[in-house]
């Protein structure tokens, strides 16, 4: 199978299954979650962490992936996980977001899905899993996705370094803002009004960029030789992506 061919296969149905996951069955899960309360709050993240792995899955068609391939993607999210962890001292300053746009970009939007909710996940176990593991796992994940559709769109590139870390600044600041900060508004505050939205997502504009840059900074330093390693890995062990 050449580059063309799997790349229209991720338009095919591991996407629209990608699409509806995202916008109904994720939404719905921490929807539902956020109504029964802390008491499901890990089925609740499960669900997620199931439902981030079907389209990676789904985008094989019948195609069963090489262990090798499941290997690397794997590494890339134990990398992802440390580079959160390794900045566990500095507070929004988190790089795990650069490493998940680059692992996107290498093996497109339902890696970079999965990914960037099982890393978030995983890391969890560390930083403590709350109320808001969900929403994270959905925030990361449709990071990993939404880069990999740009990489597929040939935005994002090791070719193109300085338009790829400004997009991933924006991208990062943005989905934060959306889905974290929305977290924050139903979890911190008694009554959601004009008043305590603009309190919050006021508040989380420069976390949200300092975490934004972390991953601009990771993705600019280090997408070059990332993706020299992976087009290497690829080419050796016949991974057509």
């Amino acid at each position: 199978m050449d580059k063309t061919t799997y790349r229209k296969k991720n338009f095919g149905l591991s996407f629209w299954i990608s699409i509806i996951i995202m916008v109904v069955c994720i939404p719905a899960t921490i929807g539902i979650s956020y109504l029964l309360g802390d008491r499901k709050l890990y089925i609740g993240s499960v669900i997620i962490m199931i439902l981030a792995m079907i389209p990676f899955f789904v985008s094989f068609e019948g195609s069963k992936p090489e262990a090798r391939y499941l290997a690397i993607l794997a590494v890339l999210t134990a990398i992802a996980v440390v580079s959160r962890v390794a900045f566990i001292w500095l507070p929004s300053f988190k790089p795990m977001a650069g490493v998940i746009i680059m692992t996107a970009i290498a093996f497109g939007p339902q890696a970079g899905f999965m990914s960037g909710a099982l890393s978030m996940i995983i890391s969890n176990i560390i930083f403590g899993q709350g109320p808001w593991t969900p929403w994270q796992m959905f925030c990361y994940g449709l990071i990993g996705f939404v880069a990999g559709l740009l990489a597929n769109a040939r935005i994002f590139s090791e070719k193109h370094l300085i338009r790829t870390s400004i997009i991933s600044f924006i991208l990062v600041t943005v989905l934060s803002s959306a889905v974290l900060d929305t977290c924050s508004l139903f979890y911190m505050t008694s009554t959601v009004n004009e008043v305590s939205a603009i309190s919050i997502y006021a508040a989380g504009i420069v976390p949200n960029m300092m975490n934004a840059l972390a991953s601009t900074l990771c993705v600019f330093i280090l997408l070059k030789p990332f993706m020299a390693i992976l087009n290497r890995l690829k080419q050796k062990y016949g991974i057509n992506y």
